[in-house]
C-alpha cells in the first residue's frame, strides 16, 4: 500500500514539473506499479483494453478527414461573413461554432482552427483585435468539450475510474444538460461583462500581421470528401444517441467509413493521430486502477473522513471537492487533477451513504472547466501565443470561474441527486 502511494507520488510530482512527457510518466508508473509487485501486469495495462481508447483513435482520425475536406475553411468562411467586422459578433458566432465542434471533435485541433479563424478576421477586420476575441473563443470551444463524454480527455478518464470504481461510468450526453446551462450562463456573461473587461485588458493591442505560428485554413471544400465525412458524422451521431454499439465503437466505425470512403489517406490520418495522449490515456487508467486495487485510496479516504463530523451536509462535502479541484486543476493539468481527486471523492461518498455520481459529475466540470490559469489545460495554455500574459487570464476569467464554479454546485444535485 504504501509503494504505492510513492509511486502515484512520484508520478504526480513528475506531472508538475514537466521534465517529461505525460505519456512517459504514465507509463512508468505503470511498470514500476508490476515491477514492486502493488498489481498484476493485466490490471496495470487495462486501460489499454478500455472503450476510451477507441474512443479517442476513431474521433482523432475523424477530426483529421474533417479538416481536410476543407469544412473547416467553410466555417472560418461562415463566420468571418455574419460578424460584419463586430467583435461581439465573432464571439458569439465562433464562440458557439466551437462549442459544438469540440463536443465531439479532437479539442487540439478545434482550438488551433479557431485561433487561426480569430486572426484572421482581426487582419483583415482593422475595428477587431484578435485578443479581444481569441480568449473568449477558446474558453467556448473548453465549455462544450465538457457537454459529452468524448468532448475532453478528463471526462474520459473520470468515467473510466468511476466505471472501475463504482460500476457506473458517465454517458455519451449526462454532462449535456450541466454543460449547456454554464454554457449559456458564461456566454451571457462574456457578451454582457467580460467583454468589457476584456478592453480594458488589452484595448487595440494585437498580434503582428506575420506572426510565423499561425497557417491559414484552407477554404477549398473538396465536395465527395465532405459528403463521406458529414455521412460519416451521420452515422456516429445516430450510434451515440441508439446505444446500438459502445461509444468507443461507433468512434471507430465513423473513423472507418472515413478511411473506406477516402476522405483523408490513410497514412495520413496515422501520422497526424495523437499516439502520445492514447498512451496516456491508457496508462493513466491502469495507473488509477493499480492505486486502487492497493488499498491506498481506502486508507487515505478513511483518515479524511475522520475530519468531517458524521452529519456534514452532503452539499458541504460536494463544494470541498469542487472548490480543491478548481484549486488544484489550476496549477496542474485537468487530467492530472481528476486522477488524483476522483478516486478519494469516490470513496468518501460511499463512507458517508452518498451516491458517488454527483461527486463524479462535480469533480469532472471543476476539473476540466478551470480557466483562469494557462497551465489547466493545452488549450489554454496556446493561447499564450496570442500575447496574452499570465495574469490577463486571471483578470479576465476569474469572473466566469466563479460563475462556473458556483453553477456546478448549486446544479449537480439537482441534476444527479445525492442519493437515489
Amino acid at each position: 500500500m504504501n509503494t504505492a502511494i510513492i509511486i502515484f507520488t512520484v508520478c504526480i510530482i513528475l506531472f508538475i514539473t514537466d521534465k517529461f512527457k505525460p505519456s512517459t510518466v504514465a507509463m512508468l508508473g505503470c511498470i514500476l506499479m508490476i515491477c514492486f509487485g502493488v498489481c498484476s501486469p493485466e490490471k496495470a495495462l487495462s486501460g489499454f483494453t478500455n472503450d476510451i481508447v477507441l474512443i479517442v483513435f476513431g474521433t482523432e482520425i475523424f477530426g483529421v478527414a474533417f479538416f481536410e475536406c476543407g469544412l473547416g475553411g467553410l466555417i472560418a468562411s461562415w463566420i468571418i461573413r455574419f460578424s460584419q467586422g463586430k467583435e461581439k459578433r465573432v464571439i458569439v458566432t465562433a464562440g458557439c461554432t466551437a462549442a459544438i465542434l469540440s463536443a465531439f471533435l479532437n479539442n487540439q485541433v478545434v482550438c488551433s482552427m479557431m485561433m487561426v479563424i480569430c486572426l484572421s478576421i482581426s487582419k483583415t477586420t482593422r475595428s477587431i483585435a484578435s485578443k479581444n476575441i481569441i480568449l473568449p473563443v477558446i474558453i467556448c470551444a473548453i465549455l462544450g468539450g465538457q457537454c459529452t463524454l468524448i468532448g475532453a480527455p478528463a471526462t474520459l478518464i473520470a468515467s473510466s475510474m468511476a466505471l472501475d470504481s463504482t460500476g457506473n461510468g458517465i454517458t455519451m450526453f449526462e454532462l449535456l444538460p450541466l454543460g449547456l446551462s454554464i454554457f449559456a450562463a458564461v456566454m451571457l456573461m462574456m457578451y454582457f461583462f467580460s467583454y468589457r473587461k476584456g478592453i480594458e485588458i488589452w484595448g487595440k493591442a494585437d498580434l503582428p500581421s506575420d506572426d510565423p505560428d499561425f497557417e491559414p485554413v484552407s477554404g477549398k471544400l473538396d465536395k465527395r470528401k465532405a459528403a463521406v465525412t458529414l455521412f460519416a458524422a451521420l452515422v456516429m451521431l445516430v450510434l451515440f444517441i441508439s446505444g446500438i454499439v459502445s461509444v468507443g465503437a461507433a468512434s471507430v466505425i465513423g473513423a472507418l467509413i472515413c478511411l473506406l470512403g477516402r476522405a483523408v489517406d490513410e497514412k495520413k490520418a496515422l501520422r497526424q493521430t495523437d499516439w502520445n495522449i492514447i498512451i496516456w490515456l491508457g496508462c493513466s487508467i491502469g495507473l488509477a486502477g493499480a492505486l486502487c486495487e492497493s488499498g491506498a485510496v481506502q486508507k487515505i479516504s478513511s483518515r479524511l473522513c475522520s475530519i468531517f463530523p458524521e452529519n456534514t451536509p452532503a452539499i458541504v462535502l460536494l463544494a470541498i471537492f469542487v472548490i480543491i479541484t478548481v484549486l488544484i486543476s489550476n496549477l496542474l493539468a485537468n487530467t492530472t487533477t481528476v486522477i488524483m481527486i476522483l478516486p478519494f471523492s469516490i470513496e468518501i461518498a460511499d463512507k458517508f451513504g452518498l451516491s458517488p455520481t454527483p461527486f463524479v459529475i462535480a469533480v469532472t466540470m471543476a476539473a476540466g472547466l478551470s480557466i483562469m490559469t494557462p497551465l489547466s489545460c493545452g488549450f489554454i495554455g496556446m493561447t499564450m501565443r496570442a500575447g496574452y500574459k499570465f495574469k490577463d487570464y486571471i483578470k479576465y476569467g476569474w469572473s466566469i470561474q466563479l460563475t462556473s464554479m458556483l453553477m456546478i454546485i448549486c446544479l449537480t444535485p439537482a441534476m444527479f441527486p445525492f442519493r437515489g
